[in-house]
């Protein structure tokens, strides 16, 4: 999400990061099943957490928060970028 990036220098982005979680959930609720890759079954796993505290800090302008989300070591939108490298259509 390039936003997340944008909105550590401008939060006038915010509200797009927030316009931007929901496909991201959609994907998150089709789950792991089936995948083989280690990076999208651990970002599946905390999915749901991630995207609701990234959710939370754009709401309330807290550009530190949405980077801590995105950048979460365990779930952050870093590791569904990783699984899909390669991937076509992504």
């Amino acid at each position: 999400m390039q936003r997340a990036l944008e909105s550590q220098g401008d939060a006038k982005v915010l509200p797009l990061v927030v316009s931007l979680i929901a496909p991201v959930r959609e994907i998150a609720a089709e789950g792991s099943f089936g995948i083989e890759n280690a990076d999208y079954i651990a970002w599946a796993a905390g999915a749901s957490r991630t995207l609701d505290e990234m959710d939370a800090a754009a709401r309330s302008g807290d550009a530190a928060g949405v980077w801590r989300a995105f950048t979460d070591p365990t779930a952050g939108l870093h590791r569904l970028g990783t699984a899909c490298v390669g991937i076509a259509g992504w």
